[in-house]
């Protein structure tokens, strides 16, 4: 039996400047993406795993800094397995001159394989009776898998587990419209004759299961969520190769949760209510609401959203489909008593059809500009 921990798209030294973020959150984001790598291998570790599998995008560039280089490093180091195999992905991609794989190597045991070729690597040596079969990327973008180099193969070496490691999207799978990021085919995995493919680079898991057998690949999903593009806690997969079952079941990984919410309201204390149902240490929160309230609760929707922004790690929220609800004393308030406008609006106000009155008042807003 081989137990082996799937992991990829980590993107250690992302910056998380695509939003304004506090300077502090923005360093407990960069943090996370570090301790969710320890966390896999003291998982990796306590599920008994002889392997490790990083499928790509282990780094966000190559212009991460050295300390983030050595912090994997030092965080990897700690397996108590047989090895750990990083593949380069379309961010890291492999390239002989890059100090970032220079670095990486330099400081890293034996236990730590970089499957920078497109050969076999066979893993006796670490005491595994297995062989890996990568395709690295060695570049941004490609139009072409790194696959082919399979194809042309005329004999595999022996190894009851053979096993593909890969960094791209599989069309129908993942979002690659322009077919830019190594697109692969279901049936190219599947003619490789491989027992497995660990995959990477779509951030989500795939197939979308708590456990699945003899899927043929998976992809692990970012293991420490990234954006409000990726509404799941991180994810990775625990798999375990037994015969002729291949079985992973997947694990929560990650510490922050991006989550998008639309609400429409009619008074602040629901919108409150709802939002307390949302609100988490660790989450960070995109709002849209919309609605109307009444003009003393319109005029104090800022400074409740405020207060509640405080029970979350981040608010980013937009009220501009939010209206004030139209009344008598908002109409005496806006306009001359006798005017057009005052007569016409109070009259509809005295009739309580408010979506009438409502309509009405946005028109009559509309002409006054």
């Amino acid at each position: 039996m081989l137990k082996v921990l799937h992991t990829g798209d980590l993107h250690l030294g992302m910056l998380h400047k695509t939003r304004n973020y506090p300077e502090e959150l923005r360093q407990q984001l960069m943090d996370a993406r570090i301790a969710v790598l320890a966390k896999m291998v003291e998982t990796a570790n306590s599920e008994g795993c002889q392997l490790i599998v990083i499928a790509g995008d282990l780094f966000h560039s190559h212009n991460v800094r050295k300390e983030t280089v050595l912090q994997a490093v030092r965080a990897l180091e700690v397996f108590e397995g047989a090895c750990v195999a990083v593949l380069p992905g379309n961010h890291d991609y492999y390239n002989e001159m890059a100090t970032l794989w220079k670095t990486f190597r330099e400081n890293a045991s034996e236990q730590i394989v970089v499957l920078s070729e497109q050969r076999p690597y066979p893993l006796c040596e670490y005491g595994l009776d297995a062989v890996l079969y990568p395709a690295p990327c060695d570049r941004k973008h490609s139009t072409e898998n790194r696959l082919a180099w399979l194809t042309q193969l005329e004999e595999k070496p022996a190894g009851q587990w053979q096993l593909g490691v890969a960094h791209g999207t599989i069309r129908g799978i993942s979002p690659d419209l322009d077919g830019l990021y190594f697109p692969m085919e279901r049936d190219e995995l599947a003619e490789t004759g491989l027992q497995h493919w660990f995959l990477g680079h779509t951030h989500v898991r795939y197939p979308d299961l708590d456990m699945v057998e003899n899927s043929g690949f998976a992809y692990c999903g970012t293991p420490e969520a990234d954006g409000f593009d990726c509404s799941h806690q991180g994810y990775a997969w625990l798999t375990t190769l037994d015969g002729e079952r291949v079985v992973n079941r997947s694990l929560q990984t990650g510490r922050f949760r991006f989550a998008e919410h639309t609400l429409e309201i009619r008074d602040l204390a629901t919108v409150e209510k709802q939002l307390e149902e949302i609100a988490a240490e660790t989450l960070l929160v995109k709002l849209q609401v919309s609605g109307r309230l009444p003009q003393e609760q319109y005029q104090q929707r800022d400074a409740s959203l405020r207060q509640w922004a405080e029970q979350v790690a981040y608010l980013e929220y937009d009220d501009s489909l939010l209206t004030m609800e139209v009344s008598s004393a908002s109409i005496a308030a806006e306009f001359p008593q006798g005017s057009f406008p005052y007569l016409f609006l109070t009259s509809l106000a005295e009739d309580g059809d408010h979506d009438a009155l409502q309509l009405a008042y946005e028109l009559v807003k509309k002409v006054k500009k």
